[in-house]
């Protein structure tokens, strides 16, 4: 759907429940660091909408999204920032508007209730949306990509300091393609799946690598249909890819997953490792609620065990291991856009202590597996501090394996230091991804 195309189908069905359910969306995300589709999910069970209504509200809360930069400096501009969230959302909200339909005062003022004053919408003049983007493009290179690609401010100033502006600029709009993949439990049931999708509009094809996965075709806009229950997950090819290097590597045994959660690379080596002892370990007792769903539709085998993975040590040493560690996730933008609003205000701070918690949990792993036991590092991140640097801190621990991946992939792959890996969406069509096999040194 073309930009022009959908804004005018989200003015035809505007009213003023799309107005509040679309704010709704951001506000939730903004709350709770919720990703697009759980809080349009959470959003669609407070408002009785109907199905076309629900289409334009998943739209223009996606589309906002993915432009919120300029909305956020406006609220800068003009001493606004400090608004209550759900203000704040309404706002972002009226701001895509004005900027893609100039005439929409008459609109706004029709549908916006208690959630936009009068002070706001006056800033929403063409006039002053002109002026705004003036600004913004006369601002230093990493404030001008931030703010107009509407990528967190401190993502942008990393990667420039690391990366060439040209490569910085490809990665930003990459974001801007949604990529999608579905990972097959049983290989034999794959021609099922493809169908599946296909009869929900959704065109999918084998992966040339990994012939269990499906590369989906997805509309831009819309939340994806839910997949039949153990027969298929949605998994992007990265996260494929790692586990792939590690089981390139035939671990055998125990295999423990520090950070476990969602269980989606557990979940894998179950399937495709079987004979492994596979123990999931994660700090939240609610999210390992979720991986016992996932495990049991996959008709997996394992312990889940509540325990901080920074910690946590077996009787016996561990024959693999893996550290899927918690990050900013910021790999991960092109399939969620509420990361662009959640991570707005990602601090350097914020950054380290991810930071230390990762390297803590890669030491632990390294620390409590066997010599020569292998161990795979992986963020969704494209992000050096929480990839290239967090294997710098620990360099004299470990020595970097090896590990077999289809030829074409391995071809492609970027390796940014030695024996690791990185994937990016203008590259590959996936998320922003690093990963490593290691092994301890002595």
């Amino acid at each position: 759907m073309s930009p022009s195309r959908g804004i005018d189908t989200i003015l035809d069905s505007l009213t003023p429940l799309v107005f509040r359910a679309s704010t709704r969306i951001l506000e939730l995300i903004s709350r709770h660091s919720l990703s697009i589709d759980s809080a349009f999910h959470e959003a669609m069970g407070e408002f009785r909408l109907k199905p076309g209504e629900q289409g334009a509200v998943y739209t223009l809360a996606k589309r906002t999204l993915e432009n919120i930069g300029p909305a956020i400096y406006a609220l800068e501009k003009y001493g606004k920032s400090g608004l209550p969230l759900r203000r704040k959302a309404a706002f972002y909200i009226a701001f895509y508007l004005a900027q893609h339909s100039p005439d929409i005062q008459k609109k706004l003022r029709a549908v916006r209730g208690g959630l936009l004053s009068d002070s706001l919408l006056g800033i929403l003049s063409p006039r002053n949306i002109e002026q705004i983007f003036m600004e913004i493009e006369e601002q230093p290179v990493s404030f001008r990509l931030a703010y107009l690609e509407s990528i967190p401010p401190l993502i942008v100033k990393t990667l420039l300091t690391r990366t060439e502006l040209k490569e910085v600029k490809e990665i930003l709009k990459s974001f801007r393609r949604r990529h999608v993949w579905v990972r097959v439990s049983d290989p034999g049931r794959v021609e099922y799946v493809r169908e599946f999708l296909e009869q929900r509009g959704l065109r999918a094809r084998v992966d040339v690598d990994f012939p269990y996965l499906l590369e989906v075709g997805a509309p831009s806009e819309g939340p994806l249909p839910e997949l039949p229950l153990g027969v298929a997950v949605y998994q992007d090819k990265a996260s494929v890819a790692a586990v792939e290097a590690l089981l390139s590597l035939s671990p055998q045994g125990l295999v423990v997953d520090l950070a476990a959660a969602p269980c989606m690379k557990s979940s894998l080596i179950c399937n495709r490792a079987r004979e492994v002892e596979l123990v999931a370990v994660d700090v939240s007792e609610k999210r390992l609620s979720f991986c016992k769903k996932i495990m049991s539709r996959a008709h997996c085998s394992s312990h889940l065990i509540c325990a901080d993975g920074r910690v946590f040590s077996s009787t016996r040493p561990f024959d693999a291991a893996i550290v899927d560690a918690p990050c900013t996730n910021s790999g991960a933008i092109s399939r969620d856009p509420g990361l662009r609003l959640s991570l707005w205000g990602l601090r350097r701070e914020d950054l380290e202590y991810l930071k230390q918690t990762q390297t803590s949990l890669l030491r632990n792993a390294l620390r409590a597996s066997g010599r020569r036991a292998p161990v795979l590092y992986s963020t969704c991140s494209v992000l050096p501090e929480e990839g290239e640097d967090v294997l710098g801190e620990l360099q004299a621990d470990f020595v970097s394996l090896r590990p077999t991946l289809p030829p074409r992939l391995e071809r492609e792959l970027v390796r940014p230091c030695e024996g690791c890996y990185r994937l990016y969406p203008h590259l590959h069509k996936t998320d922003g991804f690093f990963f490593a096999v290691i092994s301890r040194a002595f």
